[in-house]
C-alpha cells in the first residue's frame, strides 16, 4: 500500500494553534539538526583534505562527528513523529480492519510518547552524573553532559509530538 506523503508545512484547516505551534518548534529543531549536520560535513571535508594534502586532519574529528550526529539525529525525531513519517511495519496488521489498525496506531503513538519521556528522564539523570563526575571525550575533553543536555529537549519534544499524533489518530480532538 503506497501512502502519499504531504511535505507542505502550511496550517491545514483541521489543525489548531497548538498543533501549528508544535509544528513550528519541531521545524526549528529539525533545521538546527540540519545545520549541525552541514557543519559536520564541512568539518569532515576539511579533515579529509587536510589529512591527504597536508598530513594535518582536524584533531578529534571523529569525536566531533559522534557528538554532533547524536544531537542532530535526536533533533530530527520530533518532526518525523509529528508528520507521521516514521517507518511503520504493517505487514502483520495489513489484513485487519481499518478501525483496529487505527487503534493500534494510536497505542503505538502513546507508547512512543512514554518511551521518549522515559529516555528524556534517564538521559537527564545521565547528564547530571556525567557533570558530577566530570566525564569527557578522550581527545578534545568535551564534557559529555553538554551533548546530553542538548538531546533531552528533543526527547521531550518527541514525546509531545507522539502524544499529539495519538490524539489526532484516535480522533480525540474533533474537527474545528
Amino acid at each position: 500500500m503506497k501512502e502519499s506523503l504531504d511535505f507542505s508545512f502550511e496550517l491545514h484547516a483541521h489543525q489548531g494553534r497548538a498543533r501549528f505551534a508544535l509544528l513550528q518548534v519541531t521545524l526549528g529543531f529539525a533545521l538546527g539538526g540540519g545545520l549541525i549536520l552541514l557543519g559536520l560535513v564541512a568539518m569532515s571535508i576539511v579533515s579529509i583534505v587536510g589529512r591527504k594534502l597536508f598530513s594535518m586532519p582536524v584533531r578529534g574529528d571523529m569525536e566531533l562527528m559522534e557528538v554532533g550526529a547524536s544531537v542532530a539525529i535526536a533533533a530530527f525525531l520530533p518532526l518525523c513523529e509529528l508528520r507521521g513519517t516514521h517507518i511503520k511495519v504493517d505487514a502483520l496488521t495489513g489484513w485487519l480492519p481499518q478501525g483496529i489498525r487505527t487503534g493500534l496506531d494510536g497505542i503505538a503513538h502513546v507508547l512512543c510518547c512514554a518511551v521518549a519521556w522515559i529516555l528524556a528522564w534517564r538521559t537527564s539523570l545521565q547528564m547530571v552524573d556525567n557533570h558530577a563526575f566530570g566525564d569527557a571525550t578522550t581527545l578534545l575533553s568535551i564534557p559529555l553532559w553538554i551533548p546530553l543536555m542538548l538531546i533531552v529537549p528533543s526527547l521531550v519534544l518527541l514525546g509531545m509530538c507522539a502524544l499529539a499524533r495519538a490524539y489526532e489518530v484516535l480522533g480525540l480532538g474533533g474537527r474545528s
